[in-house]
């Protein structure tokens, strides 16, 4: 059956989950930069301007008195100074705002979420497979089992990347940790290319974490069971057969007693 890969669960769920994150980030940063910080600007303008307010109208009192007019201000200008009494609004700093703009508008809104939504589009578009006959189909081009030169498998334990040698000097990546299944491509070819050294999942041979490793250690396992089982039957019936000689042996012994004391019985009425 022919061989093709899948995306990898977690590659998916890496590439949504960064793709929400940015999205996120990007809506907190346009509330902060349309909503939170121009509250605290004005916040900040209010206070500074009623302070303001409050000292000159202060001074006109001690100098000339204050007018009805001037008596209203001074006492908007007092309930604002009241409103803040217990913690002064602080100026927001210069750069809050283009903090928010560039880095989670633009940079995780406009740039991120987008960024990461083509990620996944474009790994998903990308298929390998590896039919019955030997052919390789990638992105890259089909190849023929006699196109195929060899595989580089230096990275593949380290790294879980492995590149299949085409003719021509090509190379093609096979990544494991994007793509499902790319384990049993790569089996194949390394069997083929490196008879005896390698496992159908890619692994070296005796790797107690193959599942070829593991399925032989199940098949000694359930052998190992059979054959005690088997012995155990044996022993068994042969304690079967030792009891039933025994029954054979007492009957016959008493039945040959039994047979004496009659012969005995005998001799002894003739000598009367």
């Amino acid at each position: 059956m022919a061989i093709e890969t899948q995306v990898q669960r977690r590659q998916t769920l890496q590439n949504v989950a960064y793709a929400v994150l940015c999205l996120v980030l990007a809506l907190w940063g346009w509330y902060d930069y349309e909503i939170k910080i121009p509250a605290k600007q004005a916040a900040f303008d209010e206070y500074v301007a009623a302070e303001k307010t409050k000292s000159e109208l202060e001074n006109l009192a001690k100098a000339a008195g204050l007018s009805d007019a001037e008596k209203e201000q001074f006492r908007v200008a007092n309930d604002v100074l009241n409103r803040y009494k217990d913690e002064k609004p602080a100026e927001p700093a210069a750069y809050d705002r283009p903090v928010q703009l560039w880095l989670y508008i633009v940079g995780c809104g406009v740039l991120g979420v987008p960024w990461f939504v083509w990620a996944q589009w474009q790994i998903s578009r990308r298929r390998y497979r590896l039919d019955d006959d030997g052919t390789f189909h990638a992105p890259e081009g089909t190849f023929s089992r006699e196109q195929i030169v060899g595989i580089d498998l230096t990275t593949w334990m380290s790294k879980a990347i492995a590149w299949v040698e085409v003719e021509g000097s090509r190379r093609i990546q096979l990544d494991d940790y994007k793509y499902r299944f790319t384990e049993d491509i790569v089996g194949v070819l390394a069997q083929r290319f490196y008879p005896g050294e390698w496992t159908s999942d890619a692994r070296p041979i005796g790797d107690p974490k193959s599942r070829d490793t593991k399925k032989a250690l199940a098949e000694q396992g359930d052998a190992g069971d059979g054959g005690v089982a088997t012995t155990a039957s044996a022993n068994s019936a042969g304690g079967k057969s030792s009891r039933g000689a025994e029954a054979a042996d007492d009957a016959s012994g008493g039945d040959g007693n039994d047979g004496g004391g009659s012969g005995s019985g005998g001799g002894d009425g003739s000598s009367d």
